[in-house]
């Protein structure tokens, strides 16, 4: 389905507001430092991407190293996340959450699909980050959420009513990655990441 300016426009207003009212919670304290995480399943992220992977949230975990943490839920849509925390050494690691609100785990025998030379971890970790007082912290690279085959992603990808195994395209290969063949014509949107 394409995306439209509106639809964009509600995305960044919605950011917007989420940053506006995290700066509102955190803007007495002068002890704290802000800092911007991304995150993606393909090359370029596009906020299409969580649904076609049947992600609706990422969790956020900020652990310092003296062991305090700050746990965090927001829209996976976004594709971003400016936060702030106290000064410290901080690690981040994500978490994709299904509509539930769970972890989404990939069935057994499932295996995500990721690029080559990628480490695949539950918790995929980005770099540690040092925050300082008032200031906005170095850039982080963006960290990559492999998505999981089309025949074990709990997503009706080709739109026929029928979900990973339980579809007669998986049916043959239960660890197979295309529940979208060319038999389903256009039923199947274009799910490539």
């Amino acid at each position: 389905m394409p995306k439209t300016r509106s639809t964009r426009a509600r995305i960044r207003r919605l950011a917007s507001l989420l940053v506006a009212g995290a700066g509102a919670v955190l803007g007495g304290c002068s002890n704290s430092g802000s800092y911007t995480l991304r995150w993606q399943f393909a090359d370029q992220f596009e906020s299409g991407d969580c649904g076609r992977v049947g992600v609706s949230g990422i969790q956020i975990a900020a652990t310092r190293s003296d062991g305090s943490q700050s746990t965090i839920a927001v829209p996976c849509a976004l594709g971003f996340y400016d936060g702030s925390l106290d000064q410290g050494s901080w690690t981040l690691s994500l978490v994709a959450l299904d509509a539930s609100g769970k972890p989404k785990e990939p069935a057994p025998g499932c295996q995500p699909t990721v690029p080559p030379g990628t480490t695949v971890l539950r918790g995929q970790t980005a770099s540690p980050v040092e925050i300082h007082a008032g200031e906005q912290a170095a850039p982080i690279q963006p960290v990559f959420l492999p998505p999981l085959p089309q025949c074990c992603d709990g997503v009706d990808n080709d739109r026929d009513g029928r979900v990973d195994l339980d579809d007669s395209d998986c049916a043959d290969d239960p660890n197979g990655t295309a529940e979208c063949l060319p038999t389903d014509g256009v039923l199947c949107p274009d799910t490539s990441l």
